[in-house]
């Protein structure tokens, strides 16, 4: 089946607005791990899978570690506004705050932590 020439022109475009969007994207950034998972690469399959766990918590602790400094930088935004009433100080103080992601952080650290005496165990 021929393709029509505006269909071909079509796909074309959207060909090169793909790659311009691939260059456009900021590099993406290398897995912290990589380095030891080359340093380990004659190990077993179960190395590379608790090195991928390893991994993962790293993300999750940096992922849960953002959120906990978008809270405080919402606060020090808060408290440097002269417009800043007793209510909404209140607010703040009364607020949930990020509870959770402090327990998270925790767990992650603590998988981060027993990952990192697997890997070692296995060097």
């Amino acid at each position: 089946m021929k393709i029509g020439t505006a269909a071909a022109v079509a796909v074309q475009h959207g060909v090169v607005e793909a790659c311009e969007a691939r260059e456009a994207a900021p590099p993406r950034e290398l897995d912290p791990v990589e380095a030891l998972r080359r340093r380990m690469a004659s190990r077993s399959a179960r190395e590379h899978v608790v090195l991928d766990f390893l991994s993962d918590d790293l993300r999750e602790v940096r992922e849960a570690l953002g959120q906990i400094q978008g809270y405080v930088e919402g606060i020090e935004r808060a408290v440097a506004d002269p417009r800043l009433t007793q209510q909404q100080l209140l607010a703040l103080a009364l607020g949930g705050g990020p509870a959770a992601q402090l327990d998270y952080l925790g767990e992650m650290l603590a998988n981060t932590r027993r990952r990192l005496a697997q890997v070692a165990a296995r060097m």
